[in-house]
């Protein structure tokens, strides 16, 4: 009893450090799928505001809140006064907050628009997540 307790206890503390070191091995790798996963979301995104059929003063708009993002989010990454876990919170409020100023932008349908292609993206993603 004492000898499972024990074991289930080393299996837990085996996966909390392998879930710990994977992002650490993936860092080693980072630089080029960091370009490449940006790459895919900046496509990702303009595929869902071309959906949203904005005029060209939008379309503006939105750039300028992208790239005021864009370079928030250098600025943090450039930081070395923050810990990891402290950057990674301020570049989640930065991209809330840029959210937030992209959706004052929209009209009331587009907004409606912009939820529905979230909701759906989400439930996509949901199903194609490995199943525990």
């Amino acid at each position: 009893m004492k000898n499972s307790r024990w074991l289930k206890q080393m299996a837990a503390t085996a996966g909390l450090v392998a879930l710990i070191g994977a992002p650490a091995l993936m860092a080693q790798d980072a630089p080029q799928s960091q370009d490449q996963g940006a790459a895919m979301q900046g496509q990702r995104r303009e595929e869902e505001l071309a959906k949203l059929n904005l005029t060209d003063e939008q379309k503006a708009k939105v750039s300028k809140i992208h790239a005021d993002m864009k370079s928030q989010v250098e600025a943090v990454k450039s930081d070395t006064t923050l810990t990891a876990d402290q950057k990674q919170a301020k570049m989640k409020q930065i991209h809330q907050a840029s959210h937030q100023q992209v959706l004052q932008v929209l009209t009331p349908d587009q907004r409606q628009q912009m939820k529905a292609d979230e909701k759906e993206r989400k439930s996509a993603k949901q199903q194609t997540a490995p199943q525990q």
